[in-house]
C-alpha cells in the first residue's frame, strides 16, 4: 500500500491478490467493497484498488503491466489495474490517462500500443482492456469537489458490464430523500441497440441495488 497528499487530498494506491478462480465482477466487488472500507476512514481520500491473482509467479504481471502503461509513449500513468486468471490465461483491465488535447485517434493508438506491448511482454496474456481517461478532466473534477462518491461508485459497478466502454457526464438530482440520476454509457458501434438496452437495464437495476434511495436512472446509450 502506498499512501501520499495530493493537493489537499491522499492518494491511497493497493495492490490486492486474490483468488485466481474469481470472475472480474467478484474481483469488482471486493475492490469496491475495500475502496470504501478505506473512504469510511478517510472520507477525503482517492483511492486507487488494483487487483492480481496470487500465485503468479516471482515476476509480478502487475508490476510489468504497470511499467509498460506509465512507460508508453503519451500516457499520463494508469490505475486501477485488475488481473484475472480465466481458463489458464490472464485478462487485463485498466485506465489509461492520457492528455486532453489529445485527438480520439491519438487516444486510441495510445492504448493499442499498451495493449500490443503487454501481450508481447507476456505471452500468457490473453486479453488487455484499456479504458481512455482524461488525466486533466480527473485532476479538475477532483478540485472542483464535483467527482462525489456515488459518481465513483457508479463507475466501478459499470465495470462489471465489459460492453460498456464508457460511463460518463454522470449527474445526480435530489428530490426529498431520492435520487435522480442521469448518465451516459457508450458501447461498441456494432453492438445491437436491443442488447445496448438490455445492459443499460442490468446496470439500472444494479445501481439500485447498490442504492435504494436512487428512484430514477436515465441512462443514454451512445456509440464510443
Amino acid at each position: 500500500m502506498n499512501v501520499r497528499v495530493s493537493g489537499k487530498k491522499l492518494d491511497v494506491n493497493m495492490h490486492v491478490l486474490v483468488d485466481g478462480n474469481l470472475r472480474f465482477e467478484e474481483t469488482h466487488k471486493i475492490a469496491l467493497s475495500i475502496e470504501k472500507g478505506v473512504k469510511a476512514i478517510i472520507p477525503n481520500a482517492r483511492v486507487t484498488i488494483d487487483t492480481e491473482p496470487f500465485g503468479n509467479g516471482k515476476e509480478s504481471v502487475w508490476k510489468l503491466v504497470k511499467d509498460i502503461a506509465e512507460g508508453a509513449p503519451g500516457s499520463r500513468g494508469v490505475h486501477n489495474i485488475h488481473i484475472q486468471k480465466i481458463s489458464g490465461k490472464l485478462c487485463i483491465d485498466m485506465h489509461l490517462e492520457v492528455s486532453a488535447n489529445l485527438t480520439v485517434k491519438q487516444a486510441h493508438d495510445v492504448a493499442d500500443h499498451v495493449e500490443k506491448t503487454i501481450k508481447a511482454a507476456a505471452p500468457n496474456i490473453s486479453e488487455v482492456t484499456v479504458h481512455i481517461e482524461s488525466a486533466s478532466d480527473r485532476i479538475s473534477r477532483e478540485l472542483a469537489g464535483i467527482e462525489t462518491e456515488l459518481e465513483s461508485d457508479i463507475e466501478h459497478i459499470a465495470e462489471r458490464f465489459p460492453e460498456i466502454k464508457r460511463v460518463c457526464e454522470i449527474r445526480v438530482r435530489r428530490f426529498g430523500d431520492s435520487l435522480h440520476l442521469v448518465l451516459q454509457c457508450s458501447f461498441d458501434p456494432k453492438l445491437s441497440i436491443k442488447r445496448a438496452h438490455e445492459i443499460s437495464s442490468q446496470l439500472e437495476s444494479a445501481i439500485k441495488s447498490a442504492f435504494p434511495n436512487v428512484t430514477r436512472i436515465d441512462i443514454h446509450e451512445e456509440p464510443v
